[in-house]
């Protein structure tokens, strides 16, 4: 059975990593016009773990690093960072303040974070919590919960929500540093009686500059190096991203026309260092750079 689940789109913009320079407006607008387009719907195939009930087979983390490292090779580039990403809808309850600040602190616990920081606000549509800390090996660690009281202030679906991001992210890259974090992350947002919607990217560097149809050859090559092939993209002549769907990915999103999505490349110009930036994601790129 195939079950799906829509992100607030809210709580994806405060969980993105925000980076890059001059072209990082535009680049944020095409995201969030690819993020629309795909209908930011995550699902599950038969036999893994569903949407909308706790995994009983948590998502193998080491597993994810090999399907996403397999893709970034057949590009050329080298792996130089990562980042794990979890959106999850907690209730259909507003919590206070206080009401986050404890649930936070269990998750912050429960993920082990060391040197924590939090801010707290109140605000008249929403109550925001924000946790930022730091792993072993140089990890930066993210903990959002934001809760909406729904339709009399006329925030949110119009229903009452607590939602949680989880992000975690270094450019200490190993397969056992991503594959403890990734699993810990699940088995965190699971431990608050949350259902983890998993995903995560490995980004590379290439020395050199190439052209629009190179990019399209290095984004396709990944693709075909995980048994995907391409569901849909956007070409410019700076930035290339496919998507597509392979089923050695244990989860998809599924696009406005209802095809299944689970592997993004992303490929772009990066002038100020002379070379190639490239992201691999699945089942999306959670990122704005």
């Amino acid at each position: 059975m195939e079950v799906s689940a829509m992100a607030h789109p809210r709580v994806i913009r405060r969980a993105r990593l925000v980076r890059r320079r001059g072209k990082q407006s535009l680049k944020r607008a095409m995201w969030m016009a690819l993020w629309i387009a795909l209908g930011a719907v995550i699902a599950h195939p038969p036999g893994t773990a569903s949407a909308h009930t706790a995994s009983a087979v948590p998502s193998d983390g080491g597993a994810q690093y090999q399907f996403l490292m397999s893709a970034l090779r057949a590009t050329g580039a080298t792996p130089n960072a990562y980042l794990i990403h979890d959106w999850t809808q907690l209730n259909d309850s507003f919590l206070d303040s206080a009401q986050l600040a404890a649930l936070g602190g269990q998750v912050v616990q429960e993920l082990g974070l060391a040197s924590v920081k939090t801010q707290v606000a109140q605000l008249a549509n929403e109550t925001y919590w924000r946790a930022v800390g730091a792993w072993p090996g140089g990890t930066r660690a993210e903990v959002v919960l934001t809760s909406f009281p729904g339709a009399p202030s006329g925030a949110g679906d119009g229903q009452p929500e607590t939602v949680m991001t989880v992000t975690a992210s270094s450019s200490n890259l190993t397969e056992g540093q991503f594959s403890s974090q990734y699993d810990q992350v699940e088995r965190t947002v699971a431990s608050v009686n949350g259902t983890p919607q998993m995903s995560a990217y490995i980004a590379g560097f290439k020395p050199s500059e190439v052209s629009e149809a190179e990019a399209d050859e290095m984004a396709i090559a990944a693709l075909r190096a995980v048994g995907a092939a391409a569901v849909e993209g956007m070409r410019t002549p700076l930035e290339t991203s496919l998507s597509g769907y392979s089923a050695h990915a244990p989860v998809y999103v599924l696009s406005r026309d209802h095809r299944r999505v689970n592997v993004q490349v992303a490929v772009h110009d990066d002038s100020f260092r002379q070379g190639t930036d490239v992201y691999v994601g699945s089942p999306l790129v959670i990122a704005t750079y």
